[in-house]
């Protein structure tokens, strides 16, 4: 049999084998590219989702925004209604109760006395939320909140205790006797009467922390 003779020169015969390192390095790029590629699949498609997600929560914010407006009119209605009960609490809590005042005075008056005439005058009541706005009470002006009362008896020694007694009402203060001696109004000219004019200032209603009740206050 005859011999194989290998005719490459010697110094070229190391280019026929095989390149490792170039190979490893090929598939590492090709491994790399690969994961690139399916990372960008995987976060173009969560993104998409992201997206889609917020289009369906920018759509349900723009319905529950068109609820909103539409309850917003109800809300109006609760803050006036509010409002309009603070109001009414207010007056409740600084009327002037002049029937019990009256009562009060009936009962103190001594029976040998009698009014002629009796005039009473009172602050307009003040909601609650414009004293707290006003932050003190204006001053009350001339002949507010003050009453006057002009009757006759028999003698200075009653009217003393006319003036007295109306002293222990617990709704006034500052009794003060105007005047005393002439008659008020028409008498009996056989009688020897005393007529007396007295004035007093109206005292406010004492706070209470009981309010009116709400079916009383409310408002339709």
């Amino acid at each position: 049999m005859a011999r194989r003779v290998n005719l490459v020169p010697p110094s070229e015969r190391s280019r026929t084998a095989t390149d490792v390192g170039l190979l490893a390095l090929l598939g590492a790029a090709i491994v790399v590219i690969f994961a690139i590629g399916f990372g960008y699949y995987l976060l173009n498609n969560t993104l998409t989702d992201r997206e889609q997600e917020l289009a369906d929560l920018q759509q349900q914010n723009a319905v529950l925004q068109g609820q909103l407006a539409e309850l917003q009119q109800y809300g109006d209605i609760q803050r006036d209604r509010a409002e309009a009960e603070e109001v009414v609490q207010g007056i409740y809590s600084s009327r002037t109760l002049v029937s019990d005042i009256l009562d009060a005075i009936s009962l103190v008056v001594p029976e040998n006395a009698w009014f002629q005439t009796i005039a009473l005058t009172t602050l307009d009541p003040k909601s609650s939320g414009a004293a707290a706005e006003g932050g003190q009470s204006a001053p009350a002006e001339a002949g507010d909140n003050e009453i006057s009362i002009e009757g006759n008896t028999y003698s200075f020694q009653e009217i003393a205790q006319v003036l007295v007694r109306l002293q222990l009402v617990p709704s006034l203060s500052g009794v003060n006797l105007v005047s005393a001696g002439l008659p008020r109004g028409t008498t009996d000219p056989e009688i020897e009467v005393k007529g007396f004019s007295i004035d007093a200032v109206v005292d406010g209603p004492e706070s209470t922390d009981t309010p009116l009740p709400l079916s009383q206050v409310e408002v339709e």
